[in-house]
C-alpha cells in the first residue's frame, strides 16, 4: 500500500461500516469527552486563541499550569485511543479472514487487553519522553517505531513487552516509509480536530460553555479517533504482507478451506 492507499483505507473503513466503526468509538470516546469536558469546565475561558494569548504574556512557567487532572486526562485519552484500534483492529482482522465479527464481540476483544494496552502505552511514552531531550525531534523520530503495538496486542494476542518488540521488529525494515505515514496521519488528525471543534471557541466564555465543548469534542473525536486507529492497523498489516507475506498465508488458507 502507498501513503495514499493507507489514508484513503482509513476513511474507507469508516464508509464500509459506519454503524460498527462508530458505534465502537463512541462507546469509548463519548463518556471520556463528556468527563473531560466536565473537568476543565473552570479553565475553559482560559483556552482557544484568548488562552494562548493570555499564556504568551504570563510571567509563569507552562510547567506550573499542568495539574493532575490534565496529567490524568492525557494518560485516559492515550489508553482510550488504544482501547479503540484494539477493537477496530479486531474488527478489521475478521475481514481479512473473511469472517462476520460483531461490534459488541470486538469491543469486548479489546477489554480483555486493556491491562496489556495500558502497560504497552506507558512504556511507549517513556521511551518516547526519552527523545524530548532532542528538542522534541527525539521523540518524532522514535514514535513510528511503536506505531503498531496497539494491532499487534489486539490480533497476535501478545503481552505488552512482546508486542512493543513486535512492532519495533516489523517497523524497522521500513522506518522511513512508516515515518512518512505517520506523520501525514498525524498532520491530518491535527487538521480535522480544529477544524471539527473550532465551532466551541465561541461558547468558552458562557458558564455552559463546557456542554458545547464536550459535544464538538466529542463529535470531531468520532471521525478522528476511527480514523487514526484504521490506518495504524492497515500500516500494521501492510508491514506483514511486506515481511510475512501475509496476502499469502490468507490466500492458502483460504484456498485449502475452499478445497475441503
Amino acid at each position: 500500500m502507498t501513503a495514499g492507499d493507507v489514508l484513503d483505507g482509513g476513511i474507507e473503513v469508516i464508509k464500509a461500516a459506519p454503524r460498527a466503526v462508530l458505534g465502537i468509538a463512541a462507546a469509548i470516546v463519548v463518556p471520556l469527552e463528556l468527563l473531560s469536558a466536565w473537568l476543565q469546565r473552570e479553565t475553559l475561558a482560559d483556552r482557544g486563541l484568548g488562552g494562548a494569548l493570555s499564556a504568551a504574556s504570563s510571567t509563569t512557567s507552562p510547567v506550573a499550569d499542568i495539574t493532575a487532572t490534565t496529567g490524568v486526562l492525557f494518560v485516559l485519552s492515550g489508553v482510550a485511543l488504544s482501547i479503540v484500534t484494539a477493537a477496530i483492529a479486531t474488527l478489521m482482522s475478521a475481514w481479512y479472514a473473511d469472517c462476520d465479527e460483531r461490534p459488541g464481540e470486538a469491543l469486548a476483544a479489546a477489554f480483555r487487553c486493556v491491562p496489556a494496552l495500558t502497560v504497552a502505552w506507558l512504556a511507549v511514552h517513556v521511551l518516547e519522553a526519552a527523545g524530548l531531550v532532542g528538542l522534541a525531534v527525539g521523540a518524532v523520530l522514535v514514535m513510528p517505531l511503536f506505531a503498531v503495538t496497539a494491532p499487534a496486542i489486539a490480533i497476535e494476542r501478545l503481552g505488552p513487552w512482546r508486542a512493543v518488540r513486535r512492532s519495533m521488529r516489523l517497523v524497522q525494515p521500513h522506518y522511513g516509509m512508516v515515518l512518512g505515514r505517520v506523520l501525514l496521519v498525524a498532520v491530518i488528525d491535527l487538521v480535522l480536530t480544529v477544524a471539527l471543534s473550532g465551532v466551541a471557541l465561541a461558547f468558552r466564555s458562557f458558564d455552559w460553555g463546557w456542554t458545547i465543548d464536550a459535544f464538538c469534542s466529542a463529535g470531531s473525536a468520532l471521525i478522528t479517533v476511527p480514523f487514526v486507529a484504521a490506518t495504524a492497523t492497515l500500516i500494521y498489516f501492510d508491514l506483514r504482507v511486506r515481511s510475512e507475506g501475509l496476502d499469502l498465508e490468507l490466500g492458502i488458507a483460504t484456498y485449502f478451506a475452499d478445497a475441503r
